[in-house]
């Protein structure tokens, strides 16, 4: 076995010997500077020159071959991330479905000051029903920021209805919470809790619940409502990719009453004394000989007073939405910021809207079925979208969105053959186009769109043009012109009911037309003024059809469109004064509606669009701190008060609000007093609402108490109401 591996060596050896290669032999102390460091190991051979070129395995070539460079692996974007001692409150951010971004606001301002309520909203133009979550009245009207496609009806419910607009993402460094509560009225209470957390720096997820239940101070008034949101976002590192996702599960119930009836509305304005009587009707006397009474105080027992009808109506949805985005085209190396993107958007909800009434009385006229009523609406609608944005130094920022709406409007079927048969659903798609431009064009900014549906059913066209330009150092001026022309609800066009009087199938319809112009000049100091310019054309509305003699004792709704035009002029002025601690905040508005009439028309056409003709708020504030300034407070009052005007009256059958011209409300101040700390990031709310009513009864017993916030629905008697807002920073 030696023998014959001394032979296989010995050959390999003479065949190299054979090759004329002249060996080298290095060690550790020899170095050969034509080799490489990572070439060398302890013995290494050059290949001599040679003339063939043809080499085996086992031969070397001369000359050694040139690799291809190695293509060096490009670093991943990895942001910088702020350790916990640099973040600050700016940090946690809350982002819109549109993009736009803000921080968490924990501050103690007049603006959360006027944002805390049901609806985390101002209420400037709104007058809200006695107990919470029952709606609000509107006392102005903008067209432009309602839905561009139709929608199912029921407005007056959808006022506390989380809409995907109103569900936000989030950006936080550590896990964020806000927990929201407010007392009602009587039994129940009101709470809004988020919980955000980020997992890295490109995955959020938050939950969200709103719930409240009040038991309010009249009859049948019970208000109620469960709301779960949960929205996710993830993005790259460099932001290239970005999906965000939400799914919203919403509950509104509310029983409702109708109202007051016409002897319990001289009760409320009143607040009479009773005198005490037997049985037969004759008054009791006391030992004297004197009548007895029974006190009656009216903010006490407003259970006491009775209203027209007992039912419920309810307002139920779910909603999965999805949006997702790729951009592309960096402005420069290792950026956020890219030049365009592309995204697609999908949004599937479902609603149904019930009213339920066991014990139906003649209120809204005969019933189909004498032993209860049971109305039901369901509406689901699927939207695509399609957007590419792009936006450089010279074209400034181009969008296109592309629309695709599936609706599907039913109602509810019932057991009994009604007078008449009507369709029992509406079905319809729709296309469309929308292009947005914004560009700052020698120092103004123009923002510019168009919306314009493809499809001759439902179709809507949508024209903006908005100018705003800095004229002096704090001076700024805006102008824009709005035109648009939409279909109307769902419930305009078809609706069914158990009550015989509220069926109808409007197949003749047309497109309601706004045009607004509008203008406004702002300082930071002396405030801004604004006026807007409207005109309605094709106005559609419920009116109430009852007859003078059955005046709140029956409700009859007739849907109708105006063939007139309507002109709508608005003015309002804002602005905030401050002395030192002081603070004088105003908001005035002028108001102005004037309609065509038929000269020949005896009666003419009801009035449409009512509005007060003023409306003002103004607070006066104090701002200070006590104990280091470790505890912030604001302490003020806030007066509020608006003309007499005929005010749309609350169908709750419909839940929308009928117009109507024959009872005035208004023309009574409104005064709250409030008072507001800040300990590091929770704020107390305390508000003694409407002081007013009982200083003024106070003053003269003879007062009457006749404020409304609808026709024959008394708005909300005084109340100590408080609440906080508390951030969770971990």
């Amino acid at each position: 076995m030696r023998s014959s591996i001394f032979v296989l060596f010995f050959v390999f050896f003479q065949q190299i010997w054979s090759q004329e290669i002249v060996p080298i032999i290095l060690d550790s102390l020899s170095v050969n500077t034509d080799i490489s460091p990572l070439e060398k190991d302890s013995i290494q051979t050059i290949p001599a020159a040679k003339k063939s070129t043809t080499i085996d395995s086992l031969r070397l070539s001369e000359k050694k071959k040139k690799l291809p460079p190695k293509k060096t692996k490009k670093e991943r974007y990895i942001p910088y991330v702020k350790s916990m001692d640099e973040v600050s409150v700016s940090d946690y951010k809350i982002i819109s479905l549109d993009g736009t971004e803000k921080a968490v606001d924990t501050t103690l301002s007049i603006e959360n000051e006027y944002s805390f309520n049901f609806l985390r909203k101002d209420y400037f133009e709104y007058l809200p029903l006695p107990n919470m979550g029952e709606g609000v009245n509107k006392m102005g009207y903008n067209f432009h920021d309602e839905p561009l496609t139709p929608q199912m009806g029921a407005s007056v419910k959808h006022f506390g209805y989380f809409e995907k607009e109103d569900v936000f993402y989030y950006e936080v460094p550590s896990p964020y919470s806000e927990l929201f509560f407010k007392s009602t009225f009587q039994q129940g209470q009101n709470l809004d809790a988020t919980l955000a957390v980020n997992t890295s720096p490109k995955f959020n997820v938050a939950v969200s619940f709103k719930g409240f239940r009040s038991l309010g101070d009249y009859n049948s008034s019970l208000s109620r409502s469960r709301q779960f949101r949960m929205s996710t976002q993830y993005q790259t590192y460099n932001q290239r990719y970005r999906l965000r996702l939400h799914q919203t599960t919403q509950s509104l119930e509310n029983e409702v009453n109708g109202g007051l009836v016409n002897d319990a509305v001289y009760f409320f304005e009143n607040a009479p004394n009773y005198v005490r009587a037997d049985l037969d009707g004759l008054p009791i006397l006391d030992d004297n000989g004197e009548e007895q009474f029974d006190f009656y105080d009216g903010f006490l027992k407003r259970s006491l007073l009775s209203t027209q009808i007992r039912a419920r109506n309810d307002l139920s949805g779910k909603r999965y939405f999805m949006d997702h985005r790729y951009q592309m085209f960096p402005i420069a190396k290792d950026t956020t910021a890219y030049k365009m993107e592309i995204g697609y958007q999908l949004s599937y909800e479902t609603k149904k809207y019930s009213y339920t009434d066991d014990q139906p009385n003649t209120y809204f006229y005969e019933t189909y079925d004498t032993s209860s009523v049971q109305d039901s609406t369901k509406y689901s609608i699927l939207e695509n979208k399609l957007y590419a944005r792009y936006k450089d130094r010279l074209l400034g920022e181009l969008q296109l969105n592309l629309f695709h709406y599936d609706w599907n409007y039913a109602l509810g079927e019932n057991d009994y053959q009604k007078d008449s048969v009507l369709p029992t659903s509406i079905q319809a798609s729709q296309l469309a186009a929308q292009v947005k431009w914004s560009k700052i064009l020698f120092g103004t900014a123009i923002k510019a769109k168009g919306y314009q549906s493809l499809k001759e059913t439902y179709a809507t066209t949508d024209l903006n043009l908005n100018i705003n330009r800095l004229l002096f150092k704090d001076i700024s001026a805006s102008a824009s012109f709005q035109y648009r022309s939409q279909p109307l609800n769902f419930n305009y066009h078809l609706f069914q009911s158990d009550f015989k009087e509220y069926n109808w199938s409007n197949t003749n319809l047309v497109n309601q037309n706004t045009s607004t112009k509008l203008v406004g000049v702002s300082h930071p100091k002396w405030g801004n003024v604004s006026a807007a310019w409207s005109t309605i054309n094709n106005y559609g509305f419920f009116v109430n059809r009852t007859p003078l003699n059955f005046l709140n004792k029956k409700f009859k709704v007739e849907m109708l469109q105006l063939d007139k035009q309507i002109d709508y002029f608005k003015a309002r002025f804002n602005q905030r004064l401050d002395f030192k601690k002081l603070s004088w905040i105003n908001n005035v508005q002028y108001q102005k509606t004037t309609q065509e009439q038929d000269p020949n028309q005896l009666l003419g056409d009801p009035l449409t669009l009512n509005v007060p003709e003023w409306l003002i708020r103004s607070t006066l504030m104090l701002t200070s701190s006590i104990f280091n300034k470790a505890l912030s407070f604001q302490s003020g009052a806030t007066f509020v008060f608006f003309t007499d005007y005929y005010a749309d009256q609350y169908n709750p059958l419909l839940s929308e609000f009928v117009t109507q011209n024959n009872t005035k409300i208004g023309e009574y101040p409104r005064v709250d007093f409030f008072f507001n700390a800040k300990i590091k990031s929770s704020r107390i709310f305390i508000k003694l609402e409407n002081v007013s009513a009982t200083i003024e009864h106070l003053i003269n017993v003879d007062t009457p108490y006749d404020y409304y916030a609808a026709p024959f629905t008394p708005y909300r008697d005084f109340s100590i109401r408080f609440g906080l807002i508390w951030n969770f920073f971990q």
